[in-house]
């Protein structure tokens, strides 16, 4: 099922959260992720000043004139570039935090939602609260920032302000955490969720992964909460069999790399250049390599010291030039 990278890494980088809908299709790709993701989409009465521009990235077309019930836009580094769009092309949807709310709680087992009022332009809303028994609660909260010290912040003030022992923080992805965050909920009693490992799109709605699961049972063991032994998972662990499927896989992808990227070291002591690399070889073109994406390249590596051997040597000219043959 897709796991939707691309918009939780949207959110994260977009403060207003807003755009026309060609350039939230383009974010969304197709199949199933726009599907569920359409439905978190608000239109606005203003309609865009920009639209994207499919020729050239980064360049988006701006509103022109309107003529004969067209609008008509055009690219401002190139007076010839442009193009002709209906109203409703250029009409603005936001994110409603109210629908991505409800459909984060109806997929993560064991929350139950919020019902307080839900602030649009807010980076910090409460999901609900993870209640695994009766005589245990504890806040699940959702934060959106576009910048690691802001994120910081915001965590900071959940750890000082909080009234309850442990509290459990969403977040889009990992892009903006850093070791002074993780360090902190660590020492807090804090569960630090990136989204994107734990909900996937499955036909028009969110459902959680078997990761969400494991983050709970990591979070019970961190507060010494002893779950109930009715205490029901929504779907079984996965199988030791398809990490170790996934890993093979990676370990192909690896070995091919190292033998290219040897040649390359060998280039480069030929013209001159002494022993270095081409490219590094970062876990999102592994996972590239390997069909796979970057958390299941580290899960992976967590997994096999094996591969975590391989990967290094990946990186390093000396052991590609001793080991790489």
């Amino acid at each position: 099922m897709p796991r939707m990278v691309r918009f939780w890494e949207w959110l994260e980088s977009r403060p207003d959260r807003t755009a026309a809908m060609d350039e939230w299709q383009q974010v969304l790709g197709g199949g199933e992720s726009r599907s569920v993701a359409q439905r978190f989409l608000k239109p606005l009465e203003t309609p865009s000043t920009a639209y994207p521009n499919s020729r050239r990235r980064g360049f988006p077309l701006k509103y022109a004139c309107q003529r004969d019930g067209d609008i008509l836009v055009r690219d401002e580094t190139d007076n010839q570039a442009g193009s002709s769009l209906l109203a409703g092309d250029v009409v603005r949807y936001r994110l409603c935090l109210h629908a991505l709310r409800s459909s984060l709680a109806n997929a993560l087992n064991r929350v139950c939602v919020s019902r307080t009022p839900v602030d649009q332009d807010a980076r910090t809303i409460q999901i609900g609260n993870w209640e695994p028994k009766k005589s245990a609660m504890f806040p699940v909260h959702l934060l959106i920032h576009t910048s690691t010290d802001d994120l910081k912040n915001e965590v900071y003030e959940q750890i000082i302000f909080g009234k309850r022992r442990g509290a459990i923080l969403l977040t889009p992805t990992r892009m903006h955490w850093c070791e002074k965050i993780i360090d902190a909920v660590q020492l807090h009693n804090t569960l630090l969720v990136p989204l994107c490992e734990v909900v996937e799109a499955s036909g028009d709605a969110l459902r959680q992964t078997p990761e969400w699961d494991q983050y709970l049972k990591s979070f019970a063991e961190m507060i010494s909460l002893k779950l109930p032994s009715n205490y029901q998972y929504k779907e079984p662990l996965p199988k030791r069999a398809t990490l170790m499927a996934k890993t093979e896989k990676v370990k192909h992808a690896l070995v091919d790399h190292i033998r290219s990227a040897r040649s390359g070291v060998v280039a480069n002591l030929d013209a001159g250049n002494g022993a270095t690399l081409v490219k590094f070889l970062t876990k999102t073109q592994l996972g590239n390599l390997a069909g796979l994406e970057p958390y299941h390249i580290t899960r992976c590596l967590n997994a096999d010291p094996q591969l975590r051997l391989l990967y290094e040597i990946a990186n390093d000219p000396e052991q590609l030039l001793r080991y790489g043959k």
